[in-house]
């Protein structure tokens, strides 16, 4: 058994009077992080007619998927796509800009990379 860290935590924040939910993923996710935070996410939006949920992760200590983890990642964005206004996504490296780029070209919402979470809080609040 590994000792590495891994895995997503999930919280609120708010700034001024708007509020977002941040992801902090640390590690190489596995499908069992997903299973983990999915229904945490899940309970976080039911009940909310129609949210518009901004989004700051913070993906500087990732290091990837497992393969299926990355599918679990893929079917979280399909089903709950449209739930999402803007996401800030704040991570260091070329890699993790492309990532993030790919993000914003397949997805409903606003992605966009930072490498500050100051710049990206600014922009959430925008």
């Amino acid at each position: 058994m590994s000792n590495d860290r891994h895995g997503i935590s999930v919280g609120i924040e708010r700034s001024g009077s708007k509020f977002y939910m941040t992801f902090v993923a640390v590690g190489k996710l596995t499908h069992e992080d997903y299973l983990y935070m999915v229904p945490m996410l899940e309970s976080a939006i039911a009940g909310v007619e129609e949210p518009e949920i901004n989004v700051l992760a913070d993906i500087s200590e990732l290091d990837g998927w497992e393969l299926r983890a990355a599918w679990d990642d893929l079917k979280l964005g399909v089903a709950h796509g449209k739930s999402f206004e803007k996401i800030a996504i704040v991570g260091e490296g070329r890699l993790q800009e492309w990532m993030a780029k790919m993000t914003d070209w397949f997805t409903p919402y606003d992605a966009k990379f930072f490498e500050s979470k100051k710049e990206a809080r600014e922009w959430l609040n925008d």
